[in-house]
């Protein structure tokens, strides 16, 4: 089966999520803007989600993991 690793950073707003998009793209640090915005309890991890297999995470972010071309190498 196969299986990925993963972070992210779950907010509520597009807006904030195309500003730190942006802050990202910059340099900034992923892990701080993680554990400063992030709404998720792994967000003390710095949103690090670890491993998981595919049907473990909800079926957008799966497909996402799964499926994008440019995710492809991270997944095993």
């Amino acid at each position: 089966m196969p299986r990925a690793c993963a972070y992210h950073i779950l907010v509520k707003s597009e807006k904030l999520c195309l500003n730190l998009k942006e802050q990202l793209t910059k340099g900034a640090d992923f892990n701080q803007l993680a554990k400063q915005h992030s709404i998720c309890p792994s967000k003390k991890r710095g949103d690090d989600l670890g491993e998981f297999n595919r049907g473990d995470m909800v079926k957008p972010f799966d497909d996402v993991v799964f499926n994008k071309p440019f995710l492809k190498f991270m997944a095993r």
